[in-house]
């Protein structure tokens, strides 16, 4: 009888990854592909073992971003920004709605003949 007192060798040698790094790239808004090539893996590997990172890098980018676009359009009034901030966030429209109405208000006189 032989006793197994050796850890199994055969195989490849598992990836240590740094999760910081990778959630740094992941704040670039670098793809998949970039990170895995940058960490020397597959694409699979980093959906497999390193997907929170990802997202968690990504979703820390955004908002970097858009904390330095909210204070570029508040704190330094760039009109620019001010502008594109309002047309995505508030809706607002370069022209005006286009309806063909004559009336100066929005409603219509009455035309009761019972008040004459």
């Amino acid at each position: 009888m032989t006793e197994k007192s050796e850890k199994n060798t055969k195989g490849r040698p598992k990836l240590q990854l740094d999760c910081d790094q990778i959630r740094r790239l992941s704040e670039l808004q670098c793809s998949r592909t970039e990170i895995a090539y940058v960490m020397k893996c597959s694409v699979d590997t980093l959906d497999r073992h390193h997907k929170d990172c990802i997202q968690e890098g990504k979703a820390q980018g955004k908002i970097k971003l858009r904390r330095a676009m909210y204070r570029n359009a508040v704190e330094k009034d760039n009109a620019v920004m001010q502008i594109w901030l309002s047309k995505n966030y508030l809706g607002f429209q370069d022209a005006p709605p286009t309806e063909d109405s004559n009336s100066v208000l929005p409603w219509e006189e009455s035309t009761d003949d019972s008040k004459k």
